[in-house]
């Protein structure tokens, strides 16, 4: 089979032009269980998250506390809470945060809720320590 054509194929692995070159007759058998596996990767599941999410910020009152959604897989979108003392802050649902009087002495953390149409899953931050 002339090399040309091997290069023309852009999923072969390593191991499927091995196999090729021995057995030039094997090529749609070499490319076939690749193809099958390229399929099985497209399929998205539930939101994935690979990269916690993390507040930045001085955590001195009244500095805003930014909570980033961290990554995920799968496309989901984001919802955020954030939290004193493990409840929730009421009304504190977006990506920001202004620390308040309250919070002094306490730890103050996010929760990310990734939602996409397969489910969602919730990702908690970093704590900061309010002095």
């Amino acid at each position: 089979m002339p090399e040309a054509e091997l290069q023309t194929v852009p999923t072969a692995s390593a191991a499927d032009v091995a196999y090729v070159g021995k057995h030039p007759h094997g090529v749609v058998k070499a490319q076939k269980p690749r193809l099958k596996v390229l399929k099985q990767n497209t399929v998205k599941g539930a939101p994935v998250n690979t990269v916690a999410p993390a507040i930045t910020g001085t955590p001195t009152v009244p500095n805003v506390q930014t909570c980033s959604s961290g990554t995920w897989q799968n496309s989901p979108t984001y919802a955020y809470q954030w939290m004193r003392k493990g409840g929730p802050i009421p009304g504190a649902t977006t990506a920001t945060y202004t620390l308040a009087a309250i919070d002094h002495g306490t730890q103050v953390f996010c929760h990310v809720t990734a939602t996409n149409s397969k489910g969602s899953v919730v990702a908690k931050s970093n704590s900061v320590t309010v002095p």
